[in-house]
């Protein structure tokens, strides 16, 4: 008597990038729009948010409040990006913030990293300038 085994191999699919753009979309639409909790909408359970310099690893919630304070300050007018790079697991985007007030557009870097079947917000950092630090 001969025995077959029959072997189930399931893939996880990884998310695309148009699943990225979707997920820099919101992110774009939600700074441009003064909403933290909508840029924190695909964010990880801890995410870091740097705004001149000052900042760190916050939970969502905590990251909504220090967010929120932000565009108190600095309401936006426009949020564009343009220089992206994508690796095996992650993308960042740099772009530009327009305030309200008229003045020189602030840098803005967003990083999305694949969690499992979508991309997560892991960083999102403000600064003055066209000059990033290392380290997000």
């Amino acid at each position: 008597m001969c025995a077959i085994a029959l072997a189930s191999v399931s893939f996880v699919a990884s998310p695309s990038l148009a699943q990225a753009d979707e997920a820099l979309e919101r992110v774009s639409r939600a700074l441009e729009e003064g909403d933290s909790e909508g840029a924190l909408v695909d964010a990880a359970s801890r995410v870091e948010v740097v705004v001149f310099g000052e900042g760190g690893m916050y939970r969502q919630g905590q990251a909504t409040h220090v967010l929120k304070d932000f565009f108190r300050r600095y309401p936006p007018s426009r949020v564009a990006f343009g220089e992206q790079s994508s690796s095996d697991d992650g993308r960042t985007a740099i772009g530009r913030y327009w305030t309200r007030d008229g003045g020189s557009p602030l840098s803005v870097r967003v990083v999305h990293r694949v969690e499992g079947r979508r991309w997560e917000l892991v960083g999102i950092r403000i600064d003055r300038g066209a000059a990033f630090r290392p380290g997000l």
